[in-house]
């Protein structure tokens, strides 16, 4: 016999009463049976999910909104796009938000007290499983990433949180899980990894060409010196290596007459002969392309004999390589610099480098000897290395000044313009000159050109609307090409509308390409500078005037002194002074210290003059003040 039911007696007004019986035809049940459903349901949520401090007190909401407290905590939960979901302790589903239902694409009610066995894949419902488990075991919220297939077939990954419900006493009553769809994040991840990957790749293949000539395939200048100071800090006290500085000194002339692919062979071809070489002798060695016709070459072994280096000079004399006519062969013409290197060395390896670089310069100008060996510290280093102390010295107590020299119309007698130069009190100017163009100390020398055009982009440039000149060092020239970020190639860029850049002739020699990138893609103009004791040669003269490389050119005061009394030098000059003008190159005369010499410049056609006897140099920071006056 069936057990007697409680009968609970209740008053309902008459609109509920009617409400509640459309909902019962429509659920099919009775009223009686569907009031005892909605009771069970508010109690449940009541003991089980209500138990946070807001809601045991609601004595603050009107009676309408007790009423519609649970519609609204459904209505909330349903528009949510996270799957949300409550499971009892046996796991199995109490409540499901209308996500949850979507993603299955199941009505709730079909929901409600199935187990994860019953709704998902095997394998993935043992891995819901155990993450709920792990949740009720640990007594605390626990994190996973779980996928599901979703009823449109798609697979979606989300990131599920999963956090025990307690009633009133603290005790487990239910689990409650929130799961947020990263199917997009995971895929960007995936992408960006895969990207980081591809830079990966990409940064070693960088790192290859930064680090390797794509030339010759051998080391650059960089690593280089890298490997060199590893080995000489393995050294033992008292052992010796040698390095030795390579210039291919008449590349310019195979690029000249063959181009520049035929210079790149007789690069590749010297290299490997080399390397040949070297290994044929059984040298343990490193062998480098540190510059553009410059080979650096690490010898771990005291090689520094004038035999092993006549040795080493007559086999590269013995190269041939031949030439695209094939008509002929072309023999790489070298000289070098020799220095035995030791532990000792190893902080001044890259200055021992430049100074050997200077070194080759004086030998090519020289012209009679291939090599030359560094015994000890050459005197004009340590003449060189004494200056840098006393620039530094003068930079840090603010000794630097700046002179404006005029530069002036020889038939006018105006002010055409004023060349910069800076110069120190303790320091004679022609060491500073002497300086401007030496390698081993461009460190010091370029915070003399960050502070030098610095201060004529603040002071010169805004204060007067003449030609200012100023002397731009190769070093310096090249950093302008490859370090659009610098702080001194930013100020260049400032100021060169109304300036003009003064190149030496060894400057032209050695950057001719990077001048003339200069002056086509950044619109520089450009002054060549004391010419006449240089070694530009006809053909590179040439070159300048075919792509009209300067719109200045400087004559050398001691070329013009001699030129009065020597009647064949006079007719050089005017040659000289003709193909400017016909060229249309505006041609200075420098060094004009006397009415003597002003009046020879100005008779035999200078269209401009600089010295003393032109006009006193200007102080920079008087400049405002005379032009005021």
């Amino acid at each position: 016999m069936a057990a007697k039911k409680t009968v609970l007696s209740i008053a309902i007004d008459r609109e509920l009463l009617s409400k509640l019986k459309e909902l019962s035809k429509e659920k099919s049940y009775s009223v009686s049976k569907l009031i005892s459903k909605l009771l069970e349901e508010v109690l449940y949520l009541e003991e089980n999910v209500f138990k946070d401090e807001i809601y045991k007190n609601i004595d603050w909401l009107s009676e309408e909104w007790k009423d519609k407290l649970q519609v609204l905590f459904t209505k909330v939960l349903d528009t949510t796009p996270d799957p949300i979901w409550i499971k009892d302790l046996n796991l199995r589903i109490i409540y499901v938000n209308q996500a949850f239902a979507n993603l299955f694409g199941l009505k709730k009610e079909d929901l409600i007290g199935k187990s994860d066995i019953e709704v998902l894949p095997a394998d993935v419902a043992k891995e819901c499983i155990f993450s709920d488990m792990k949740a009720l075991e640990s007594k605390k919220s626990s994190h996973s990433v779980e996928k599901i297939k979703a009823a449109d077939g798609r697979e979606i990954i989300f990131d599920v949180i999963k956090t025990p419900i307690y009633d009133k006493t603290g005790k487990i009553i239910a689990i409650l899980g929130i799961s947020r769809d990263i199917t997009e994040f995971v895929r960007v991840q995936e992408e960006l990894e895969k990207k980081n990957k591809e830079l990966e790749e990409a940064y070693k293949k960088l790192q290859e060409i930064y680090e390797y000539d794509i030339v010759t395939g051998l080391v650059k200048k960089r690593r280089f010196l890298q490997i060199v100071r590893e080995a000489l800090n393995q050294m033992e006290k008292g052992q010796e290596y040698t390095l030795i500085n390579i210039e291919v000194a008449n590349l310019m002339y195979a690029n000249e007459m063959y181009g520049y692919e035929f210079g790149s062979k007789v690069l590749r071809e010297f290299s490997k002969k080399l390397k040949d070489k070297l290994e044929e002798m059984g040298f343990d060695f490193v062998l480098s392309k540190i510059g553009g016709n410059k080979f650096g070459l690490f010898v771990k072994d005291d090689i520094v004999n004038r035999h092993i280096l006549r040795k080493f000079l007559n086999f590269v004399k013995s190269i041939r390589i031949p030439t695209p006519d094939e008509e002929s062969f072309f023999v790489p013409k070298i000289i070098f610099a020799v220095r035995k290197i030791s532990k000792e060395d190893t902080k001044d390896l890259e200055k021992i480098l430049l100074q050997m670089e200077d070194l080759l310069m004086h030998l090519k100008e020289g012209g009679k000897r291939n090599f030359v060996i560094l015994r000890n510290q050459p005197v004009m280093y340590t003449k060189y290395i004494e200056l840098e102390k006393k620039i530094k010295k003068s930079l840090e107590e603010g000794k630097l000044n700046l002179q404006l020299k005029p530069i002036k119309d020889l038939q006018e007698l105006s002010v055409h313009g004023h060349q910069v130069v800076c110069s120190f009190d303790e320091i004679d100017e022609k060491d500073i000159c002497y300086l401007m163009e030496n390698a081993s100390i461009d460190n010091v020398l370029r915070k003399i050109d960050q502070k030098l055009f610095d201060i004529i982009k603040r002071k010169v440039y805004p204060n007067t609307d003449k030609t200012i000149f100023v002397r731009l060092r190769q070093t310096t020239l090249d950093r302008v090409l490859n370090l659009p970020e610098d702080k001194i190639t930013k100020d260049i860029m400032y100021i060169k509308d109304r300036t003009v850049f003064m190149v030496t002739e060894n400057t032209f020699n050695n950057s001719y390409s990077n001048i003339l990138e200069l002056k086509n893609n950044y619109n520089l103009k450009f002054c060549l500078d004391n010419f006449g004791v240089g070694n530009t040669s006809i053909k590179m003269l040439t070159r300048m005037i075919e792509h009209d490389m300067f719109q200045y050119i400087k004559i050398n005061s001691s070329f013009i002194k001699t030129s009065i009394y020597s009647a064949k030098r006079k007719r050089i000059l005017k040659g000289v002074l003709a193909i400017s003008n016909e060229f249309g190159i505006k041609t200075i005369a420098s060094g004009v210290d006397s009415e003597e010499v002003f009046d020879f410049v100005k008779d035999i056609g200078f269209e401009f003059a600089e010295g003393s006897y032109i006009g006193e140099s200007l102080d920079v920071e008087n400049l405002k003040q005379y032009l005021l006056d």
